[in-house]
């Protein structure tokens, strides 16, 4: 009867276990909303004036390394085009040998330095942490065209001339074997660069790619960002 409950006595609500299981439901559903409207947050511009810089730092990086790499990639391709145009008896691959390795090995470091610079040019990691966020229908600033360009040169010269060279070299045994792993090695940083550019500034790998399909070199980009297993961020890569 009505008149046998106690008016100062709390009611007690029992709390199935579904009932548990769907409050917590809707409570992962509004925290995961909330971090929804955090990651859709557009930039400030304060934010768009310093992946400006940070761009605009890795392409003044990378075109100086490219104006110290440019010429021994000549030299390299000079040597090896005398060596294979000289007549048989004439060919020595120990002088060959003798010739690249050192050039092979100032490319090598100049690149490692490179790779270190584009490291830190986005220290705290803001940038990076935005271009994961970033939409693919991103529009390339200038800032990053130029970027794209710098990378094209980098990629174009020094990636072409390894693939021309061990190409060249396939038929002779010894510069192949004693030069084939320093053109491995040099290629190592220009993939560390590529997959360092591209955790920063994604929409600057896929300007590259657009732009050295034009060449015809789509390939060559296509197997160095697949080296750095992000080829599936790239919408110019596939």
């Amino acid at each position: 009867m009505l008149s046998d409950v106690d008016p100062n006595t709390t009611p007690t609500v029992k709390t199935t276990k579904g009932d548990a299981e769907l409050g917590k439901k809707k409570v992962d559903a509004l925290e995961g909303d909330k971090n929804k409207a955090k990651e859709k947050q557009e930039p400030t511009e304060e934010d768009l004036k310093h992946d400006k810089e940070v761009a605009t730092r890795m392409s003044e990086i990378i075109e100086g390394a490219s104006e110290k790499l440019v010429p021994v990639c000549k030299m390299i391709r000079n040597h090896i085009e005398n060596f294979t145009a000289a007549k048989e008896e004439e060919r020595n691959e120990d002088d060959l040998i003798e010739a690249v390795k050192p050039l092979l090995e100032q490319a090598e470091k100049e690149l490692n330095q490179t790779f270190g610079a584009i490291k830190g040019a986005d220290p705290d990691g803001k940038v990076a942490y935005r271009a994961k966020q970033a939409t693919q229908d991103h529009t390339a600033t200038p800032e990053e065209q130029r970027l794209a360009a710098a990378l094209r040169v980098l990629v174009q010269e020094v990636g072409g001339t390894i693939e021309w060279a061990k190409d060249k070299l396939e038929s002779f045994p010894k510069a192949k074997k004693d030069l084939g792993p320093l053109f491995d090695a040099l290629a190592a940083p220009i993939v560390q660069i590529v997959g360092g550019v591209g955790m920063v500034l994604a929409g600057v790998l896929n300007l590259l790619a657009g732009i050295l399909s034009g060449l015809g070199l789509d390939s060559l980009l296509r197997g160095l960002i697949n080296a750095t297993g992000l080829g599936a961020i790239f919408k110019g890569v596939s």
